[in-house]
């Protein structure tokens, strides 16, 4: 039997490729995705990142962690958002392959990471710095800028990129 052969006895199998596109198609509703017929909101600093996750995390359950990522365009406006994780009261996952396939797909030219801290309290943990670094740097990699990483509690906010800037400069 040829490897020709071989080859067509599987054209009729699914790949877990198409299964993945199939999933991830479906789940991107149309509310995710910014509407041509609005102004998109600019950002130009933490604050008003913050404007647009409270409307967001208005929908969501207080006492669970959520992450949350923001599309930008070029022009730095957001054009969409996607619920990436939820997690327990202490930690939602990042799972950086989830996270940037939606922003491919969605077609981030970069990215706002955030997450919301249901304890109320606006300190970075050590596992959020390690999990920026890596986005960070996997954002390079794939030259998508991570503009932030936003810790957002209904009360304020703390922009990583603000406490430790040196996480998301250029090393070059």
């Amino acid at each position: 039997m040829s490897l020709t052969h071989k080859m067509h006895d599987f054209t009729g199998v699914e790949t877990i490729y198409r299964k993945s596109v199939t999933t991830v198609r479906l789940k991107i509703h149309r509310d995710y995705l910014g509407s041509p017929d609005i102004e998109l909101e600019t950002i130009t600093k933490p604050y008003d990142v913050y404007a647009v996750l409270r409307a967001i995390y208005d929908t969501l359950d207080d006492d669970q962690e959520h992450l949350i990522l923001l599309i930008l365009n070029l022009a730095r406006e957001i054009t969409g958002y996607k619920l990436i994780s939820s997690g327990g009261q202490e930690r939602t996952l990042i799972d950086s392959k989830v996270l940037f396939r939606n922003a491919l797909l969605l077609g981030a030219s970069c990215i706002i990471v955030a997450h919301n801290h249901p304890t109320g309290k606006l300190d970075p943990s050590e596992y959020d710095v390690e999990m920026t670094i890596k986005v960070v740097g996997i954002g390079k990699a794939l030259d998508m800028e991570v503009l932030d990483h936003i810790i957002y509690t209904a009360h304020g906010y703390t922009s990583l990129r603000e406490v430790i800037p040196a996480i998301f400069e250029d090393d070059e």
